[in-house]
C-alpha cells in the first residue's frame, strides 16, 4: 500500500472521540452530563464544559475491552496527539510520545498515577477508572520542570457509597510469532557465499561435490542443513491472566480490592527448555499484584484516602539475554555446523564457538524477581467554618522498588568438525569438562536495580461562587524525592504553585499557574526557574443568540499558553574533573611520571530545556451523539543542552556542553465522534488524527561546507544519506565515475551521486533523504463498535504516515558481509545485481567483505515506514440477563480478543516499526469469560 493511500484510509475514518476526547464504550453512549463529567488534571478537577485546558481523556470501559497485559500496548489510536510506538520484543512496553518529539530526546511524557510520579508497569487494565493526556502548555506548567514532554495521568478504581460489587475476568492467551525472516537452506547459503566470492574476486568455498552433499545431506556432519529458527523455537506461546476486583461501600467507607495474578510462557522449544532435569529454561513469567483503595468519611468535614498495590514477578529464561538468543538463532547459518554431531555432543565451528540450540538447553538459567510496593494518602479537611469554601488537603506517598537476581552457570561440551582430503573426518572437543555453578547475589550484587521514591504535598483552597460569579483559588507545596542505587541517580525536587480560575456565567473562563519550580540538576545557588501559564475559554452554547439552538449540547473555543520544562539532566555539568590515568615524560631519558590529566572544561551557567507552548481549541458537541475537537499547537523549545561543535579541538581539551539547542513543533489535531443506539443496535465510530511537525532551529554543529549537510533547518530525526543513483555495469563505468573513497569498488556496488561535484564520493555527499526516522508527519486512530441483543463488537486501528526507515538489520537486509547469514529477501523477494541481472537489479551484488560502500546510509536502504494497523479486535456476548439472573450473576459475558492482527505497510519481513532482530513479534489472541456479582 502506497502512503497516499494509507493517507487515505486515515481521513477517510477520521472519526474520534467526544470534545475533549472523552473516550466511549458501545455500554455508555450518549450524553452523561457535561457539567458533570469532572476531568482530573493532577492538582485541579474541572468539569468538562468549563475546561480551559487540551485534554483528552478515556474511561475504563475502552480499556476493559482490551487484549494486552501491558497497559501502554492498549494506547495505540486512542488519543488525538499520542504517539504510541510498537517496540518489539518479551513483554515490550510501546514507547510513548505526546504531539510528537518537542525536543531532541526521546520526548517521553511525565507519568501520573493516583496524584504521584510513577509508572505504568504496576497497572492492569481493570484497574484502570480514567487516563488523561495533559497537552498544552496550561496543563503542563502544573508538572513544572517535569511536564514539557507532555503528561500521561492515570486514576484507578475506587469504591462507591452504599453499593457492593463483584467482578471475575479469566482469560486464557496465545501468542502467534509473525514477521519472521525466512533464512536460506544450506544448499541455498552455499551457493550464495560462491556468488559472493566470484564477485568479490576470490575463489569459491563449496565445490560441485559440496554443494550435492549439503542438498542431498549425505554427509550431515560436514554438510548440514539446519534450520535454525525452526528448531529453537515453537509456534505458540501461552499465558493466563485471572482478575478479581470487588469495590463497594456503606455510609461513611468506600473501598476498591483487587487482586490480579498472569502467567506468560516464551516461544522456545521444549525439547530444548526441558533438556535437562536439573532446571527448565523456558522464557517465562509469574506476576501476582494486589491492590487496595480506602476512602473514609472520618468526620462529616473530613475525609481521608488511601492506598496501596503491591507487585510479586517472577521472570526466567536461559543464562543468556533474550535478544541474544533470538539474534543467535538468526544469524548461524544452516550450512555451519548440525546441531549435534554423530558423537552427540553439540556442533560448533572456530568461527562462531557457540551452538544456538545449546545456548537455550544447555547453558543454565537466570532469573529476577522484581518487588513493588506503592503506597500513598491523602486527607481532605473541609473548612467552612472558618471561611465558607475553604479546604485544605495534605498528601504522602512512598515507594520502593528492587530487583533481586539468581543465576544458574553452566558450561558445555561441543565438537569441531573439520575435513580434508588428507586426514579426512576429524573432531576436535572443547569444554571437555562441563561446570555447572548456581550463583545467589550477594551483598552489593544482590540487588539489581532499586528505586525509592518519596513525595509529598500541601495545599490550602478557596472555591466560592455567588451570583454569576465562581472563584477558585488555591496555593500548593510539594516536594519529591527519588533515589536509586549507584551514583549520580538522584533526583530532588520542590514546587511552589499558585492557581486560580475565574468562570463568569459559565461563558467565559480564565485559568490562571504560577509556579515556581526547583530541580537538584541544576547547579548550587540557581536551582529554580519559573512556569506561568494562563488559559481562557468562551462558551458560545450558552450565549443568548444559540440557547434556543437545542441540538447545540456545546461549542467552545480555547486559548492557552503556558511554559514547563524538562530535567533529564546529568549530574557534575558543572564541576571540574582531574584523572589521573595520564603519563608524562620528562629528562633526556624520558623518565615516565605519573600524573593529572584536566578533563572536561566545567559549565559556568545551565539551564533546563524549556517549552513555551500556544494551543487554540475548538470543542463541538450536537444532538447528544455528535462530537468534534480541533487544537493546533506551537512549541518552542529553548536551552537544550547539546554538544559544542563550534569550537576547534586545536584547544586540546574536551569543551562543556551549552544550552543553545533550538525547536519548534506545531500541529493540528482533529476527532470526530458519533455514538447513538437505534432500538436495540447500540453502535459507535470515533477517530482522531494528528499532523505533526517539528523542526531543528539550533543543534550546536559545527562549521558545514555546504549548507545542505546541515541537521538544523530539518525535520527532528531527519533521515541523512547519499542518493544512489544506481549500481556500476563494469570497470569502464568505475573509471568514468566519481571516486567512491568509502572502500574498493567492483562491479554491482551501489553508485552514489557526487552533490558538490569534486570528483569523490565521500560524506560531504550526504543530503537530507525521505523523511524523519522519529516523528511521523501524520499518526491516525479509529475506535468502532456496535451491540445488539448481547452480541457485541469493537475494534481499534492505528495508522501513521510521513516516516522514513532504514533497512540495516543485519542478516536480513545485510547478508554475508562479516560473516552474516542471509535471508530469502535478498535472495528471492528482491533482485540482487548480477552479470544477468544488470538492468533490473534493485539491490547491490552478493559480497562477503566489509563492503563499507554498499551499506552506509543511502536511499538504496530508506523505506516508506507508513503503516495502518488492526491494533485491537473484541467480539464478546452478553448472555440474556434472565439467564445470568437464574446464576445469581449481574452479567455473565464470553469474549475472544486479539491483537495486532495485521498490518498494511511497506516492510517486508519484521514489523516495521522495529527492525531489530531479538524476540518474535507477535500476535495475541485470548479466549475469555467475564462474571459480575
Amino acid at each position: 500500500m502506497n502512503n497516499k493511500l494509507l493517507y487515505i484510509v486515515g481521513m477517510a475514518f477520521l472519526l474520534s472521540t467526544t470534545a475533549n476526547g472523552q473516550q466511549h464504550a458501545a455500554d455508555s453512549l450518549g450524553n452523561n452530563g457535561l457539567d458533570a463529567e469532572m476531568i482530573d488534571l493532577g492538582y485541579i478537577k474541572k468539569n468538562r464544559s468549563n475546561l480551559t485546558q487540551a485534554v483528552s481523556t478515556v474511561s475504563s470501559e475502552v480499556f476493559e475491552n482490551k487484549t494486552a497485559t501491558i497497559l501502554q500496548n492498549s494506547l495505540y489510536g486512542l488519543f488525538p496527539g499520542l504517539y504510541a510506538k510498537q517496540d518489539v520484543g518479551w513483554h515490550a512496553e510501546a514507547a510513548l510520545n505526546v504531539r510528537g518529539r518537542g525536543g531532541l530526546g526521546d520526548g517521553t511524557p511525565l507519568i501520573i498515577v493516583d496524584g504521584f510520579p510513577r509508572s505504568l508497569n504496576a497497572i492492569t487494565l481493570e484497574e484502570v477508572e480514567t487516563m488523561s493526556v495533559l497537552k498544552d502548555g496550561a496543563a503542563t506548567a502544573l508538572y513544572g520542570a517535569r511536564g514539557a514532554n507532555g503528561v500521561i495521568l492515570l486514576t484507578t478504581k475506587r469504591g462507591a457509597y452504599n453499593s457492593f460489587d463483584v467482578d471475575i475476568n479469566y482469560k486464557h492467551g496465545f501468542t502467534l510469532p509473525v514477521n519472521k525472516p525466512e533464512m536460506a537452506d544450506a544448499y541455498t547459503y552455499a551457493r550464495a557465499m560462491n556468488e559472493a566470492l566470484y564477485y568479490d574476486g576470490l575463489a569459491p568455498m563449496y565445490s560441485e561435490s559440496d554443494l550435492n552433499a549439503f542438498r542431498n545431506q549425505t554427509s550431515p556432519d560436514i554438510f548440514p542443513n539446519v534450520n535454525w529458527v525452526d528448531e529453537g523455537t515453537r509456534s505458540m506461546g501461552e499465558n493466563n491472566q485471572l482478575n478479581l476486583l470487588v469495590r463497594g461501600g456503606g455510609s461513611k467507607l468506600r473501598y476498591m480490592g483487587l487482586f490480579d495474578y498472569k502467567n506468560d510462557f516464551g516461544l522456545l522449544n521444549e525439547k530444548y527448555t526441558e533438556y535437562t532435569d536439573r532446571y527448565k529454561s523456558q522464557i517465562r513469567s509469574y506476576d501476582m499484584r494486589l491492590r487496595m483503595n480506602i476512602d473514609v468519611d472520618l468526620t462529616s468535614s473530613t475525609q481521608m484516602q488511601f492506598g496501596i498495590v503491591g507487585v510479586l514477578n517472577e521472570s526466567k529464561r536461559p543464562d543468556e539475554t533474550i535478544g541474544t538468543i533470538f539474534e543467535n538463532l538468526y544469524k548461524v547459518p544452516s550450512a555451519a555446523f548440525p546441531i549435534k554431531t554423530s558423537n552427540d555432543l553439540w556442533g560448533s565451528n572456530l568461527l562462531h564457538k557457540m551452538n544456538p540450540l545449546a545456548v537455550i538447553a544447555d547453558q543454565g538459567y537466570y532469573q529476577t524477581n522484581w518487588r513493588k510496593l506503592e503506597a500513598n494518602m491523602r486527607i481532605t479537611q473541609d473548612l467552612s467554618m472558618l471561611l465558607k469554601g475553604l479546604k485544605a488537603e495534605a498528601a504522602i506517598a512512598y515507594d520502593n522498588t528492587a530487583t533481586f537476581w539468581q543465576e544458574g552457570s553452566k558450561t558445555y561440551s561441543y565438537e569441531v568438525i573439520s575435513y580434508s582430503d588428507e586426514t579426512g573426518k576429524v573432531g576436535t572437543v572443547y569444554n571437555d569438562n562441563p561446570q555447572y555453578v548456581v550463583n545467589i547475589g550477594s551483598g552489593s550484587n544482590k540487588v539489581l536495580e532499586q528505586t525509592i521514591r518519596s513525595n509529598w504535598e500541601v495545599k490550602l483552597g478557596y472555591d466560592r461562587a455567588w451570583n454569576n460569579h465562581q472563584l477558585s483559588v488555591s496555593a500548593l507545596y510539594r516536594q519529591e524525592m527519588e533515589e536509586s542505587l549507584g551514583v549520580n541517580s538522584s533526583w530532588y525536587r520542590h514546587s511552589l504553585m499558585g492557581m486560580a480560575s475565574y468562570n463568569f456565567r459559565n461563558k467565559y473562563m480564565v485559568d490562571v499557574v504560577a509556579n515556581r519550580y526547583g530541580t537538584s540538576v541544576l547547579l548550587k545557588g540557581d536551582k529554580f526557574r519559573f512556569y506561568p501559564a494562563v488559559s481562557a475559554a468562551w462558551v458560545l452554547s450558552n450565549e443568548d443568540f444559540l440557547k434556543d439552538r437545542s441540538f447545540v449540547d456545546l461549542l467552545k473555543l480555547r486559548l492557552s499558553y503556558g511554559r514547563s520544562a524538562v530535567d533529564n539532566l546529568a549530574y557534575g555539568l558543572g564541576k571540574h574533573y582531574w584523572s589521573s590515568l595520564r603519563e608524562y615524560y620528562f629528562g633526556d631519558s624520558n623518565t615516565e611520571v605519573s600524573g593529572y590529566l584536566e578533563r572536561k572544561i566545567p559549565m559556568r551557567s545551565l539551564e533546563l530545556e524549556t517549552a513555551d507552548k500556544y494551543n487554540i481549541g475548538l470543542d463541538v458537541q450536537l444532538f447528544k451523539k455528535l462530537s468534534f475537537t480541533a487544537d493546533m499547537y506551537y512549541d518552542k523549545r529553548s536551552n537544550i543542552l547539546v554538544s559544542n561543535n563550534k569550537v576547534s579541538g586545536m584547544i586540546g581539551i574536551d569543551v562543556p556542553q551549552q544550552n543553545v539547542g533550538k525547536v519548534e513543533s506545531k500541529g493540528l489535531e482533529l476527532s470526530l465522534g458519533w455514538n447513538d443506539k437505534i432500538r436495540d443496535f447500540r453502535y459507535y465510530i470515533n477517530g482522531n488524527v494528528s499532523f505533526m511537525d517539528s523542526k531543528v532551529l539550533e543543534n550546536g554543529e559545527g562549521y558545514q561546507p555546504y549548507d545542505y549537510l546541515y541537521a538544523k533547518g530539518h525535520k527532528v530525526g531527519q533521515a541523512f544519506g547519499l542518493e544512489a543513483v544506481g549500481y556500476f555495469r563494469d570497470e569502464e563505468d568505475i573509471r568514468k565515475s566519481p571516486v567512491q573513497t568509502f572502500s574498493t569498488v567492483r562491479p554491482g556496488d551501489v553508485k552514489y551521486k557526487d552533490q558538490n561535484n569534486d570528483g569523490r564520493i565521500d560524506a560531504y555527499d550526504e543530503v537530507a533523504i525521505g523523511k524523519s526516522t522519529t516523528v511521523p508527519e501524520m499518526v491516525y486512530g479509529l475506535n468502532l463498535g456496535f451491540e445488539y441483543k448481547g452480541f457485541g463488537v469493537d475494534a481499534t486501528f492505528q495508522g501513521v504516515g510521513g516516516i522514513s526507515t532504514m533497512l540495516t538489520t543485519p542478516h536480513v537486509y545485510r547478508p554475508l558481509r562479516n560473516n552474516n547469514n542471509i535471508s530469502t529477501w535478498y535472495l528471492k523477494d528482491r533482485i540482487r545485481w548480477t552479470e544477468s541481472t544488470k538492468d533490473i537489479a534493485n539491490l547491490p551484488r552478493l559480497s562477503t567483505l566489509d563492503n563499507a560502500n554498499n551499506y552506509r546510509s543511502s536511499t538504496q536502504w530508506l523505506e516508506n515506514g507508513s503503516f495502518f494497523k488492526l491494533r485491537n479486535l473484541n467480539v464478546y456476548y452478553n448472555f440474556p440477563q434472565k439467564w445470568s439472573e437464574k446464576l445469581r450473576m449481574d452479567k455473565l459475558q464470553v469474549y475472544v480478543r486479539a491483537q495486532d492482527l495485521f498490518s498494511l505497510d511497506h516492510i517486508d519481513y519484521l514489523n516495521c516499526e522495529n527492525l531489530s532482530l531479538g524476540y518474535f513479534d507477535t500476535m495475541s489472541i485470548s479466549l475469555g469469560l467475564n462474571i459480575n456479582f
